[in-house]
């Protein structure tokens, strides 16, 4: 059977809420290796993760980060060997 990567971020969550939208974090498939970073409106890192299952809590040293839209840039490398890049933006709702 075929088995075809897949790949997507969420475009908003709401942290310090209970359920499946507080913390906000890479979906897919096959997915061996990842490079995700987050950045404020300055362009500040406030948020990397280089594993599928470590999720951004909205937080930056400890304090939580204002409702603003953040952009990340992503990289991954697929269990098959193919690569894929992605930009966007996530909306933190307070």
């Amino acid at each position: 059977a075929l088995i075809r990567p897949l790949l997507d971020v969420p475009k908003a969550f709401t942290p310090g809420q209970f359920g499946p939208n507080s913390l906000i974090g890479v979906a897919g498939f096959g997915i061996s290796q990842m490079q995700w970073k987050i950045f404020n409106r300055w362009g500040q890192m406030v948020f990397q993760s280089n594993s599928i299952k470590l999720k951004w809590d909205g937080t930056f040293k400890g304090k939580p980060q204002p409702m603003d839209v953040y952009t990340y840039t992503l990289k991954v490398t697929f269990s098959d060997g193919t690569t894929a890049s992605k930009t966007g933006d996530i909306t933190l709702i307070r």
